[in-house]
């Protein structure tokens, strides 16, 4: 009789065993409304969601659905309807997936209900913290549409937005420091760098380093260069106002040469500081238009183009396939040299006009019509 119960015990913990080895890198779930029998996942490297590394096409009979989870790094999971563009018309579940963890699924693509491990668990919790907020940034989305042309009430509207945005960041960076070694607080911590990156650094000097250096440590490390850059931007931000003197710096020309930005002063010509890249549909657009100001101004301005966040080959070869006749630099935005970081760059392509001398006259953001305006109206004095 012993014997019996022995071997009875033993094969309950061999089941509860193989129950929760079954658990481990898997998603599985069910969705409500499916329009058809059948979902598309995509597995993303989450430094780079916008290229699939896989696709694939898995039945979900009556809603119902299950993925295996084969990488042995951290992926990110794109799940919606075959034919639907990443979900734009019936909804998208998105994740992060580390491996050992499985994840269940629920309610609808358009509101995704996530369980599972303790990873996802710590989702559910963060969600539901958040979701009045996310609610109320939701209704006032509609609000600020619904403002048309009112500029007054559409400012008002901004600014209670932004008041509901902050309480969601207090929130954040509460679940961080009161779970500091979960995995799912972690990803998180982007969401912290805000304009002068302070609070994603102080998130992550919380968190352990076993977290730091696991499965997480390619987002961690991104999220850390990009919060440390962003302090760097608001440190510079105070150093490259109209009147001072424009940082000086050296990068290679498309020859692999040193220039130096101040080797082109007093020559009795405005410089235009052009950050710009291939990748930039609006920095492209304008390059008709300022081909246009460099020849008409010829001899009084001098444009200097500072390629960012392209590969030097594209670099190279756009200066040759846009025909672009002024002087160009790479920069490579590494950790030891970011010219756009020490010049504050938020967008592109900016402007930064240069007096002959090398201080800083105006600086403008965007392809704007003014940048032209008010280049033609210096030379003109």
């Amino acid at each position: 009789m012993k014997k019996t119960i022995f071997y009875s015990a033993a094969a309950l913990l061999l089941l509860a065993l193989s129950s929760c080895a079954e658990k481990k890198n898997v998603i599985t779930g069910h969705f409500d409304g499916l329009p058809t029998d059948s979902l598309k996942v995509e597995v993303v490297d989450v430094l780079n969601a916008r290229t699939p590394l896989s696709t694939t096409v898995i039945p979900a009979v009556n809603g119902d659905f299950t993925i295996p989870f084969t990488d042995t790094t951290v992926r990110g999971i794109i799940i919606y309807c075959p034919d639907d563009e990443r979900g734009r018309e019936h909804g998208v579940a998105s994740l992060t997936f580390v491996p050992g963890e499985y994840a269940v699924l629920s309610g609808r693509l358009d509101s995704v209900v996530v369980d599972g491990s303790q990873f996802f668990k710590d989702q559910k919790a963060y969600t539901e913290l958040i979701k009045p907020d996310q609610e109320r940034m939701s209704e006032i989305v509609k609000e600020y549409r619904a403002a048309g042309d009112d500029e007054a009430k559409s400012d008002s509207i901004m600014n209670v937005y932004n008041e509901v945005s902050a309480h969601v960041s207090a929130l954040t960076k509460d679940f961080i420091k009161n779970n500091p070694a979960s995995l799912y607080g972690a990803t998180l911590v982007s969401r912290l760098i805000g304009e002068d990156g302070k609070d994603a650094l102080e998130a992550l000097a919380i968190i352990p380093e076993t977290v730091q250096n696991g499965y997480l440590k390619p987002l961690i490390d991104r999220t850390r260069t990009s919060a440390q850059k962003t302090k760097a931007r608001s440190e510079a931000a105070e150093k490259v106002k109209d009147g001072m003197q424009a940082p000086d710096f050296t990068l290679k020309n498309e020859k692999g040469e040193d220039f130096t930005l101040s080797s082109i002063y007093n020559q009795g010509k405005y410089i235009i500081l052009d950050f710009w890249g291939e990748w930039c549909y609006w920095c492209k657009k304008g390059i008709p238009d300022m081909k246009q100001l460099y020849k008409d101004a010829k001899g009084k301005i001098e444009i200097l183009s500072i390629d960012c966040n392209d590969t030097e080959e594209v670099w190279k070869n756009a200066i040759k396939e846009h025909e672009l006749p002024w002087l160009h630099v790479y920069n490579p935005g590494d950790e030891t040299t970011d010219v756009a970081v020490n010049y504050a760059i938020q967008g592109y392509p900016t402007k930064i006009i240069l007096n002959p001398d090398g201080t800083i006259n105006k600086t403008i953001v965007g392809e704007d019509p003014e940048f032209y305006t008010y280049v033609k109206s210096l030379i003109k004095k």
